[in-house]
């Protein structure tokens, strides 16, 4: 109550002796207050704008995807959709950062596929690594994989840049032969 008291009347005494300056501070404040609403505004129009140029623009999204060879390891283009089938079977694998879970995953995958195609001789199969801009070792791993078992059976496709793991997919199938079958692990 005190501190009240003692507010009021030293507003009214700032009040009373300067009221120029009064009507200063009050435009001084509805200046900011207008700055501060424009800004705001101006924020969500950026915020919507960016969204819909994200959302629209897929420029990023479509270079072609290509996949190494592990002797020259120059990239070669992936086959087109329009080619025709090559493989009873694909597993495309979308990789970001998984430089310790692939090769346990790709040991097991690639043991019971090789089983497989032994007791069936129509049976061929691929499976397709594609990394997704990862930061560790993964390219590292996928292309040890290839050297074991060969590019017909292992390949790797680098994005560059992640894109996620439906992208990796879309991007992969978009440009890639015909299937039989695809199944899309982890």
């Amino acid at each position: 109550l005190l501190t009240e008291i003692c507010l009021t009347s030293i507003f009214t005494q700032f009040v009373r002796f300067n009221p120029k300056k009064m009507e200063s501070i009050w435009a001084i404040l509805e200046l900011l207050l207008i700055s501060a609403i424009v800004l705001a505004f101006g924020l969500a129009a950026a915020i919507v704008f960016e969204t819909f140029r994200r959302r629209f623009n897929h420029t990023h999204v479509e270079a072609p995807p290509v996949f190494e060879d592990p002797t020259s390891f120059k990239p070669v283009r992936c086959p087109h959709i329009f080619d025709p089938a090559e493989k009873y079977i694909s597993l495309i694998i979308p990789a970001y950062n998984e430089e310790h879970r692939l090769p346990g995953a790709l040991e097991e995958t690639l043991n019971y596929l090789q089983r497989r195609a032994a007791n069936d001789s129509t049976f061929t199969y691929e499976v397709i690594i594609v990394d997704d801009g990862s930061a560790d070792g993964t390219k590292r791993v996928a292309f040890e994989f290839v050297k074991r078992h060969s590019v017909d059976n292992v390949r790797v496709i680098l994005l560059g840049k992640n894109h996620g793991k439906g992208e990796a997919i879309r991007k992969h199938c978009k440009n890639r032969e015909c299937f039989t079958h695809v199944v899309n692990c982890f």
